[in-house]
């Protein structure tokens, strides 16, 4: 049985890893999950989020002028990779390479995102540990909040549809029609 500690150390830990993954689709290759490159209206949408999201975390802990330097530093070292599509193979390049070739390309994107994951889960824990007890709790309610809102979309997709058949065989009450 986790401690308390540690079950929040966890969380973070997951909620961190989640927040790379939402950042590492620029990374993927054409032909991966998402099969194309996020466009420049997308990313300028997502930063707009995230500025709008941090400033709300921001004003729920409360964040005092002593912790302000520390609040700003874990906004650099969690920031986002930027997408770089010059380090991403474009299909042809892609489709030239044999299977063991690609496997390799896509396991050094994994290793890099890998070291982008673990360096923002030190950032977060270095943040967490300037935090009061009470800033904590709220910090660990809003990421457990994040963390949920994800696992949503990754279930029932972007615009709440379900994904896959109902467990008990009927559709689901807001499925449309088929």
């Amino acid at each position: 049985m986790l401690t308390f500690k540690n079950r929040i150390l966890a969380g973070i830990a997951a909620v961190s890893i989640s927040a790379v993954t939402l950042s590492a689709f620029a990374q993927m290759p054409p032909g991966g999950p998402q099969g194309h490159a996020p466009s420049p209206e997308q990313i300028a949408k997502f930063e707009q989020m995230r500025a709008k999201h941090q400033a709300q975390l921001h004003d729920k802990l409360k964040i005092t002028a002593a912790q302000e330097a520390g609040w700003k530093l874990f906004l650099d070292k969690t920031k986002p990779a930027p997408f770089d599509r010059a380090a991403r193979p474009n299909k042809e390049e892609w489709a030239k390479l044999s299977t063991p070739e690609r496997l390799d390309k896509q396991l050094d994107m994994m290793r890099k995102r890998e070291s982008f994951a673990e360096q923002r889960i030190a950032a977060t824990k270095e943040f967490y540990a300037t935090l009061s007890p009470e800033q904590q709790k709220t910090f660990d309610a809003e990421f457990a909040k994040m963390q949920h809102h994800r696992w949503e979309q990754m279930h029932h997709g972007q615009r709440g549809e379900h994904k896959g058949p109902p467990r008990d065989g009927k559709p689901a009450p807001d499925a449309p029609a088929k």
